[in-house]
C-alpha cells in the first residue's frame, strides 16, 4: 500500500511540475498588452506583475524605448536597469493574457553584474 501511495505522490507531483513553466525561458521578464488601449504589462517568469503602463502607445510615456515609427517598444527601462525586446517565440501566458515580447537584460559594465551580486546586502 505505502509503494503505491508513494508512486502515486510522485507521479502526480512530476505531472505538476511538468505543467507549470516559466514564461521566457531563458530571460528576465515579459510583456503582455491586455488590449489594444492596454495596459501593458511587465511579469516575471511567476507571472507576478513587476510594471504596468496604462498608456495606449507604451512609447510615450519613457519607460520604454522604441522603433522609429513609435508603435513597438525595443527596451525597457526598470528599476536602473535596461532590458532589450525580443519577439516571444513560445505560447506563453500570464493570467489569461499573452507574452508578446520577452526582455533580457542589458549588461552595460562590469558593474551591472556585480549589482545583483550584492543586493542581499540592501
Amino acid at each position: 500500500m505505502f509503494t503505491k501511495t508513494f508512486f502515486s505522490t510522485v507521479a502526480a507531483a512530476a505531472l505538476f511540475v511538468a505543467s507549470a513553466s516559466a514564461i521566457c525561458p531563458g530571460y528576465k521578464f515579459g510583456i503582455s498588452q491586455a488590449g489594444n488601449n492596454g495596459p501593458w504589462q511587465v511579469f516575471d517568469g511567476s507571472c507576478n506583475v513587476v510594471h504596468q503602463v496604462t498608456a495606449k502607445n507604451p512609447c510615450t510615456v519613457g519607460v520604454f524605448d522604441c522603433n522609429a515609427a513609435q508603435t513597438t517598444p525595443t527596451k525597457l527601462h526598470l528599476n536602473d536597469h535596461d532590458y532589450a525586446c525580443v519577439p516571444d517565440v513560445n505560447p506563453d501566458s500570464c493570467n489569461g493574457q499573452p507574452i508578446q515580447v520577452c526582455l533580457q537584460q542589458i549588461i552595460r559594465s562590469a558593474i551591472d553584474l556585480v549589482k545583483p551580486l550584492n543586493s542581499w546586502a540592501e
